[in-house]
């Protein structure tokens, strides 16, 4: 009989690559969302429920039916600047609903297994040149500090009452899938829009002004550096530590860093750009309360389970500046029948 997983915050990033990774090795898989996303019905072989998280009475009813043998909670505020404007929302999302689903798994479900997203800003900075399950654990923002509390929780959970519940400390993840919020993918597609010929985007950042405007893209602090490692990787190791016999925590992150100049040089350069010629530093977006440096320390993941990531950094940078150059292509052509013909040629040149 297949297995069943419930996946919380199923239309983000992660959760689109683990729902794949989940059907593909049979799994009946069913999908929480807040919003029903546009490729999302129960025809593709995932049954989608949408409902907000934090609604008890809804994940309740949502557990209780499905009764799923596993559990992937991804549901969260997914950015450390916006839990300074909601900082109720994600403690409510961030830290108690991994406790509410323990909760709820200590009620219908005991021998479900749980995989918790917990994240490298629980960390906050400068304790260590590279962090792992022992690390020392300060962080600096209202989402740092929930996803610490989720984390805590889940393994309090596991010690008292034997629940299969592990938490992931993932490290920076991207892909095309990114959000252009996030500045991995404002990037990306900056260097895209560039290399379109567009001077002015229509597309906007988060103070709502053109991500390039008059050909610049103005960012914060570029000597902040991160570890970052590709989406759908990250999603075999979720579901590879949760078919482990004995629950445990583990830090997600390939073991290497890079600025966030070396994204932009690695970015622009796979369209045969020079990042100095369109990006600028702004003051005014450097953030007060930013961790400076993210490096994981993978080892006890490697020695468990001998996983490597098995896209590199540039290959990850290069793919995410593609796919953001078909979609601003797609735009264009959207718009103008005249631009069909000219970045209709453009992209089969694309290095």
């Amino acid at each position: 009989m297949a297995k069943s997983a419930l996946v919380t915050g199923a239309s983000g990033q992660d959760g689109r690559y683990l729902v794949d990774l989940l059907r593909r090795h049979g799994y009946s898989v069913h999908a929480q969302s807040r919003r029903l996303p546009r490729s999302g019905s129960d025809d593709d072989g995932v049954r989608w429920h949408v409902g907000e998280p934090t609604d008890n009475g809804f994940l309740e009813l949502l557990i209780a039916s499905t009764k799923p043998d596993e559990i992937y909670n991804l549901a969260a505020v997914s950015r450390p600047i916006l839990s300074w404007k909601a900082p109720r929302e994600t403690a409510e999302i961030n830290a108690f609903l991994p406790q509410n689903i323990c909760e709820l798994l200590l009620k219908h479900k005991l021998d479900c297994r749980l995989f918790q997203a917990s994240s490298s800003d629980i960390f906050g900075d400068g304790f260590s040149e590279r962090q792992d399950e022992h690390t020392h654990c300060e962080p600096k923002s209202p989402y740092g500090v929930a996803k610490l509390y989720g984390h805590r929780i889940i393994g309090a959970y596991r010690q008292q009452y034997g629940l299969h519940a592990c938490s992931g400390i993932m490290f920076n993840h991207e892909s095309p899938y990114r959000p252009l919020s996030f500045v991995s993918q404002k990037i990306a597609y900056a260097a895209a829009a560039a290399w379109c010929g567009l001077r002015d985007t229509p597309e906007l950042d988060e103070r709502g002004r053109p991500i390039l405007l008059d050909g610049k893209l103005l960012l914060g602090d570029l000597s902040v550096r991160r570890d970052f490692g590709f989406a759908g990787d990250y999603a075999e190791v979720m579901h590879m530590i949760l078919q482990h016999p004995t629950a445990d925590d583990y830090v997600i992150g390939t073991g290497e860093d890079h600025s966030i100049q070396e994204l932009c040089d690695v970015a622009f350069r796979s369209v045969g750009l020079d990042w100095t010629d369109y990006v600028s530093v702004d003051p005014k977006l450097i953030r007060k309360t930013d961790s400076h440096y993210t490096r994981a320390n993978p080892a006890k993941l490697r020695a468990t389970f001998n996983w490597r990531p098995k896209v590199a950094f540039p290959d990850l940078v290069s793919t995410m500046v593609k796919a953001q150059v078909k979609r601003v292509q797609d735009d264009l052509r959207a718009n103008s029948q005249e631009s069909q013909g000219v970045f209709g040629a453009a992209g089969s040149n694309l290095p």
